[in-house]
């Protein structure tokens, strides 16, 4: 149980959440330019706090943030990210989940490749819930890439998913046969001798999948003699 003062903390904590929840909203410059660095550190810090609820009201102030400071949070944007995923594996459900959204929003507003230089080096994880998250942020960056960037950036982590298709967790194989099939789907054949490397069985399954997807999308298909 948590003695008074411990009680006293968590409440000025969330007192102190809710009011920067408000004034994020308002989008006073003045306040912002002023004490930025001050208030994304400390939100960023309580991130971490043994109280779930002061975890959860953080990820609220981030999200007024992204909302309404975006560009204010230009600079920091690897540092939020990596804590955003590091909040993903918490243990409770709403905290990873807001997480999870918060992480979305950075993936899609910010430059795709300061997001990759996080992402990429998590790639060799042993840890389950680390290579899912990872693998899933990297499968929402490479449709942000034109063919021939998504292309150059290809030997920094196709590697680390050829390793993971082979990973003992279903769910981690499942998520690198998507990214994979959402990369085979922007670049198309150009993709092919990069899968050299796959089995047959694991090749197959991606250009499947591949055609199914692009299919549904758009009502064209991947190239059938590739499948």
């Amino acid at each position: 149980m948590c003695d008074g003062n411990d009680e006293k903390s968590v409440r000025k904590k969330r007192e102190a959440l809710q009011m920067l929840v408000q004034v994020s909203k308002m989008n006073d410059a003045s306040v912002w330019s002023k004490y930025f660095n001050q208030i994304l550190t400390g939100v960023l810090e309580v991130l971490d706090d043994p109280d779930s609820s002061v975890r959860e009201l953080a990820l609220a102030v981030i999200v007024e943030m992204l909302s309404n400071q975006k560009d204010t949070l230009e600079d920091s944007v690897e540092t939020l990210l990596e804590k955003l995923l590091h909040a993903t594996k918490d243990l409770v459900a709403k905290v990873s989940s807001e997480a999870d959204r918060c992480a979305t929003i950075v993936l899609s507003q910010y430059d795709p490749y300061r997001c990759l230089t996080v992402v990429v080096p998590l790639l060799v994880s042993e840890d389950e819930k680390t290579l899912v998250t990872c693998i899933g942020c990297l499968t929402k960056l490479v449709g942000r890439l034109p063919p021939e960037e998504l292309m150059a950036q290809l030997p920094s982590f196709l590697p680390a998913l050829f390793d993971a298709f082979g990973n003992q967790s279903a769910d981690v194989r499942k998520t690198v046969v998507f990214c994979l099939v959402d990369i085979y789907i922007v670049l198309g054949k150009a993709f092919l001798p990069y899968l050299g490397s796959l089995s047959s069985t694991q090749l197959r399954l991606v250009t499947i999948y591949a055609n199914r997807i692009s299919q549904a999308r758009s009502g064209a298909s991947v190239d059938p003699n590739n499948a």
